[in-house]
């Protein structure tokens, strides 16, 4: 976050940092019932009235979260504590009087929703998200912000925040503060120097040390592998990174990266879960480059109060999640046939969307309010009009990262660390025309034009078939000479229960999500069973009739039985291939 390196510097220069503090304390006696009690005073204030204003987004989320709907309690006091008149201007804002330059708002807020944008309060903790925890005042935003947390035997606290001193934690401003997660309670830490910077994974966890001393060696892979992509460590502020990890059955699963810390959540144990968990360590690390510093200017400044919209997240979100296991296979933690088979999902996910006859990647970043946490009470129809952008752009960059290798011996490794080295280090906020531009120095000004037009602005996907080839990699059919239903399936009373894809047979024959089906070519249709059974019995390219029941009215159809598209890989033993093909996917896979 660009905006909070440069007031730093302003605010250090001035002498400001250290005056017109606001400060926050908190009273933890009813925690236990997910209770949060936080009084905010606010000193050397001009003006006869302040606003006092909750949050409504939250960093590294898109969708509008209403943190206002969990206050209750709410209080205003001068500055002798005698209690003043609050008025509620809006579901989101208060305003009180100013009296003497100073005041003081109480409220208490309820979390029991312990992840990367929520609060969660109990008895063993305190994992704050700061926009769903602190409201603040407005036109103050460059002050800095001191936060008071009573201490707890037994409990300490992980935060990039400032330590001041054991009880109170600082930031230069609401900038910052607001992108700085804390979690307090009994927390294990672990702890490495790498070029002269602090790594700390601090975790609330239910497993053994020998458990947690393992996952650490796993993380030091991770930063070791990921800092050789880049060739460097951000500079983080303060010199420290934090790892904020809570595994356990209180909490809720999630990844959140912030600029000098990310938040890992999951129900899951270190015992049975940490090779699924270590992929989410990876993601978030990785955005410590990709979205924090090398950021784009739709992002910049984030707004707290506002849905934040971007194009970008495709490359932000998409390209780091294909780095996120290839950085865990190149670092040995997962094998080269373990990454092979894991592409295969987000592939059959992307390659087989309908939502690409409405969308390319930027459009698909822009629906990121509507479905990154984003709630809505009415029908979607977002499995035939959206994928995410996160599947999306990691199969996009996958594609580009092997075409790079096949037709310019380059890498994406390249391409990121020169984005990085324009961008992201001097944290110059980017445009797509820059990420256009950076590319055609990698390669040429008519690639990258013809990249960003087809794949980028339009919905081309590359020949996957041809690239997997020159890697090693056979890329067949799953199901050959098999008919494509997206796998309906109906319940006990014959309806179909899933949303009937574009492109299906069932869509060709006017059936919806909610209708009966009584008979497929003649035959009667009991069960899934039923149904699977005359799928798997269908030819290719012949056509069939469908009797069905829609909004009460019994109605005929026909279809014409398509081949499954869905494909496979398989990771093919160096013995069956040319020196050339294994040296490329050995570089690519960084297999010693």
């Amino acid at each position: 976050m660009r905006l909070f390196g440069l007031l730093l510097l302003s605010l250090l220069a001035t002498g400001q940092l250290f005056s017109q503090d606001i400060t926050y304390t908190l009273d933890l006696s009813n925690s236990q019932h997910h209770e949060l009690k936080i009084s905010i005073l606010f000193t050397e204030l001009e003006g006869e009235s302040l606003e006092i204003r909750m949050p409504n987004s939250s960093p590294g989320r898109y969708a509008l979260h209403n943190f206002a709907k969990n206050v209750y309690e709410e209080q205003a006091f001068d500055g002798a504590g005698n209690e003043v008149e609050l008025v509620r201007l809006t579901p989101f804002t208060w305003e009180m009087p100013v009296t003497n330059g100073k005041a003081r708002f109480d409220y208490t807020i309820y979390g029991n929703h312990a992840d990367g944008t929520y609060l969660g309060v109990d008895a063993k903790k305190l994992h704050m998200n700061m926009p769903a925890t602190f409201a603040y005042g407005t036109g103050l935003e460059d002050r800095k912000i001191n936060l008071v947390i009573p201490k707890k035997e037994g409990w300490s606290v992980a935060t990039q925040l400032v330590k001041e001193n054991e009880t109170t934690y600082s930031a230069p401003n609401y900038y910052y503060f607001y992108d700085s997660p804390t979690m307090v309670g009994k927390i294990d830490w672990r702890e490495w120097q790498v070029d002269g910077q602090t790594i700390q994974l601090a975790m609330m966890h239910e497993g053994t040390n020998q458990e947690l001393d393992d996952y650490t060696e796993w993380v030091k892979k991770v930063v070791a592998e990921q800092q050789s992509i880049y060739g460097e460590l951000p500079s983080f502020d303060y010199g420290r990174y934090t790892f904020l990890v809570a595994y356990n059955p209180w909490v809720d699963g999630d990844g959140m990266e912030h600029r000098n810390s990310t938040v890992c959540t999951s129900t899951g144990s270190l015992e049975k879960n940490a090779s699924g968990l270590i992929g989410t360590i990876s993601h978030e690390f990785f955005h410590a480059w990709n979205i924090e510093r090398i950021r784009p200017k739709s992002l910049e400044p984030f707004d707290f109060d506002q849905a934040n919209l971007s194009e970008a997240l495709w490359f932000g979100e998409g390209f780091t999640s294909y780095f996120d296991d290839l950085s865990l296979t190149r670092a040995g933690i997962y094998s080269p046939e373990q990454y092979v088979n894991s592409l295969v999902g987000g592939l059959n996910y992307v390659l087989n969307s309908p939502s690409r006859e409405f969308r390319g990647p930027i459009k698909m970043s822009y629906n990121a309010t509507f479905v990154d946490a984003g709630t809505a009470n009415d029908a979607t129809n977002y499995s035939n009009n959206f994928v995410s952008y996160y599947s999306y752009g990691s199969v996009i960059g996958l594609g580009l990262d092997l075409t790079l290798r096949v037709e310019f011996n380059k890498t994406l490794d390249e391409y990121m660390r020169m984005v990085w080295e324009q961008y992201g280090k001097p944290e110059i906020p980017y445009t797509m025309e820059n990420l256009e531009d950076v590319l055609a120095q990698l390669t040429n000004k008519n690639f990258a034009e013809t990249f960003f037009k087809e794949q980028i602005q339009g919905s081309k996907i590359p020949d996957f078939d041809a690239l997997f080839e020159e890697f090693g990699i056979k890329m067949s059919l799953q199901n050959p000479n098999s008919a494509y239903f997206a796998n309906p399936k109906i319940n006990d009373n014959n309806q179909v229960q899933s949303t009937v894809m574009r492109g299906t047979a069932f869509y060709e024959a006017g059936i919806e999500q909610g209708d009966k089906i009584i008979s497929v070519n003649g035959t009667t249709i009991n069960t899934t069973a039923d149904l699977n059974r005359e799928i798997n019995a269908m030819e290719i390219g012949k056509t069939y009739a469908i009797e069905y029941e829609q909004l009460g009215e019994v109605k005929t159809g026909s279809f014409t039985a398509k081949q499954d598209p869905r494909i496979m890989l398989s990771y093919l033993s160096d013995d069956k291939l040319s020196k050339k093909i294994v040296k490329r996917r050995n570089e690519w896979l960084e297999i010693k």
